[in-house]
């Protein structure tokens, strides 16, 4: 019964809205959301990136529903979970809209850019500067798969993705730990090794920093007791001093 009566609900919302519905970005939040929980997670974000550009004019309505669509459990993001014909033709401008979608910069700690054959890396802009994510994988495969045996070589780009790695690494609480490099384009892994050093480098600073700060702060620490104790003991030799004089 219980069944009965949530279908009817359904038909009559849908015929509710069907007179005002002249493509799908016009549908409910609440319908376009009950959709999308049959897709997978990163065909999710597709979704809600398509609807997001028909309603770029109305910057609330597309918010609201963006998040109605996508939900909030992004910790991972991998375009293996899609369709190989779908994930190879994706640009940098759909890479760009899915990590916008799910506030990547903010939320995303893994990301696998499996079968993204299309890209050059632009379209890693919005993880720029984020201390959330802890590891990007490009090398375009999925796992047990050799990065060298892909013809032709995808376009992926250092031009565009290391000032982007930079970035992520220069943040002050940086979580990146690793950053597969298995680039299939040969250009860019050479570039990359190149480079790889300068990144490693900058790490390792940080990482010098931090544990260099962590022994000011134990320095300080023990001084700081230290500085306790000689006043715990002033304080028993007045309060000594005091009770003689009494006497």
């Amino acid at each position: 019964m219980a069944s009965a009566n949530d279908s009817s609900k359904r038909r009559r919302l849908l015929s509710s809205t069907c007179s005002d519905v002249s493509c799908l970005s016009d549908l409910p939040s609440v319908v376009l959301a009950h959709v999308a929980k049959y897709l997978g997670a990163p065909s999710r974000a597709l979704f809600s990136a398509a609807l997001s550009d028909k309603n770029a004019a109305v910057s609330t309505v597309s918010s609201e529903r963006n998040s109605a669509i996508v939900g909030n459990d992004w910790s991972t993001l991998d375009f293996g979970d899609i369709e190989h014909s779908l994930s190879e033709r994706l640009t940098d401008k759909h890479i760009s809209s899915v990590l916008s979608c799910i506030d990547a910069v903010n939320e995303l700690k893994t990301l696998k850019l499996t079968n993204c054959l299309n890209i050059t890396g632009a379209g890693l802009e919005p993880l720029r500067g984020s201390t959330i994510i802890e590891q990007i994988d490009l090398s375009l495969v999925g796992k047990n798969c050799n990065p060298a045996d892909l013809s032709p070589y995808p376009p992926i780009s250092c031009d565009h993705v290391l000032p982007i790695l930079d970035s992520i690494i220069e943040r002050e609480g940086c979580s990146i730990s690793r950053c597969l490099e298995g680039n299939p384009n040969e250009a860019c892994a050479d570039c990359v090794k190149e480079n790889a050093h300068l990144l490693l480098g900058k790490f390792q600073e940080k990482d010098a920093e931090i544990k260099e700060l962590k022994q000011q702060v134990d320095q300080m620490q023990c001084r700081i007791n230290f500085l306790g104790e000689q006043l715990l003991d002033q304080s028993e030799k007045v309060e000594e001093s005091g009770r003689g004089s009494v006497s």
